[in-house]
């Protein structure tokens, strides 16, 4: 069944079929994401697709279930992020390929605002359709709790995402709402300082150590994890497994006491494990604060 949901955000069945998950994700994608009388995501027209969200997910056939807590937005690029990952954790180096990397990213404030904003990428029309998400942070190193980021291949591309989508987030959410350029992944600082350090008028003020080249060549000699080739982009709209994710952002908003889950905690089921996620996470930087 996981493998039927994540195929169903790229390709659209061309026969009815009373699968019941299936059928399912068929009425969630008849959900409008767009709102009709204005382009601000208001509070009000995010109660309205939570309601009509739930009342899908109710029916008792439909498995809610899942681990995920991030909703992607893909494009056909297959960033091969795993394999990169796991050089990092392995050899304690930072890959080659995650120095050109950069991240446009927006940290909402609440679970209001980060559903606004998976709208807001869903709908998102850039030149090069770029990978985004929409997550809630689960990482014990990292900082923050909800995000949102665009992936990019370089800072001049970054840099006019960034502007981009900041008109957008000030029309659409709060006027005062910015995005953020990251490097690379948000683990690599934590040994790499320096690497978090961007430089937009020159060159950067760490670059790739040429002797770790002989390293990344002798681990996918060993480990070999190739990019995807010719992957199909997610389709807009809502899918199931957004809203089989949402459950989990629910339950990790819940477990924050996020205020503005008031507005509509009364429609919604939950996850207890991403609730005690939340509330965990919000326990230790309560420590650290």
């Amino acid at each position: 069944q996981d493998n039927l949901v994540n195929l169903l955000t790229e390709y659209v069945p061309t026969t009815s079929l009373l699968n019941p998950t299936i059928v399912a994700h068929q009425e969630l994608r008849k959900i409008s994401l767009r709102h009709n009388n204005s382009e601000v995501k208001s509070d009000k027209h995010i109660v309205k697709i939570v309601s009509e969200i739930q009342k899908i997910l109710d029916n008792d056939a439909i498995n809610v279930e899942t681990k995920e807590s991030q909703i992607y937005r893909r494009n056909s690029l297959d960033l091969n992020c795993n394999r990169h990952m796991k050089i990092f954790d392995t050899h304690s180096i930072i890959p080659e390929f995650c120095f050109g990397c950069y991240k446009v990213q927006v940290e909402p404030r609440s679970i209001i605002e980060l559903l606004s904003l998976f709208i807001i990428f869903d709908q998102l029309k850039l030149d090069n359709n770029n990978t985004r998400k929409c997550m809630v942070e689960l990482r014990p190193k990292i900082s923050g709790f909800y995000k949102g980021l665009i992936y990019c291949s370089g800072l001049d591309e970054a840099n006019a995402v960034s502007k981009y989508l900041d008109v957008i987030l000030q029309k659409s959410i709060r006027p005062n709402m910015h995005s953020q350029i990251k490097r690379g992944c948000s683990e690599y600082p934590l040994s790499f300082p320096l690497y978090k350090e961007i430089n937009m008028l020159g060159p950067q003020p760490m670059n790739y150590n040429s002797e770790w080249k002989e390293i990344e060549v002798e681990h996918d000699k060993k480990i070999s994890v190739k990019p995807q080739y010719n992957l199909r982009p997610t389709l807009r709209g809502l899918s199931l497994l957004d809203c089989k994710i949402l459950q989990n952002w629910f339950g990790y908003a819940k477990g924050l006491s996020d205020k503005s889950l008031d507005l509509i905690d009364g429609n919604i089921n939950f996850n207890q494990k991403f609730f005690e996620l939340g509330s965990e996470r919000v326990r230790r930087h309560n420590q650290r604060t």
